[in-house]
């Protein structure tokens, strides 16, 4: 999965939300986040870059994404144990919110982005 690619629905906001930043939050976080939010947050990262996804959507994956990358949020996300738990409500929220428009291959496209990030670490069934 590239890094480098561009996401029309940011354009002009790189500075806070960005692929990179991104990638780079998801290694940070790691399996800290929990699994099914993890894989969540990777889910709606590649709904994000798919155009079959109608753009309100996408601006409601970019905020919470942008959430998620930030530093500050409502639970700040050093505090063990808690630190974590409002960006994996919101991105569960939003899965669900938006559940019908992801697609098999968004998902699988996640998992593909998670087992690349962490290796044998990650395991998934591809049931």
């Amino acid at each position: 999965m590239k890094e480098d690619f561009q996401l029309d629905i940011v354009t002009g906001k790189e500075k806070h939300f960005s692929p990179k930043k991104f990638i780079h939050k998801i290694k940070d976080s790691g399996f800290k986040l929990g699994f099914k939010a993890l894989h969540g947050a990777a889910t709606l990262f590649s709904a994000l870059k798919s155009s079959d996804m109608p753009k309100k959507n996408k601006l409601l994956i970019a905020g919470v994404l942008a959430y998620f990358i930030l530093p500050t949020d409502l639970i700040a996300d050093f505090l063990p144990a808690v630190g974590l738990a409002d960006d994996a409500f919101l991105i569960m929220q939003a899965m669900s919110t938006i559940y019908s428009s992801i697609t098999d291959e968004m998902k699988e496209e996640g998992h593909q982005l998670l087992k690349k990030m962490f290796g044998d670490k990650y395991e998934y069934n591809q049931e």
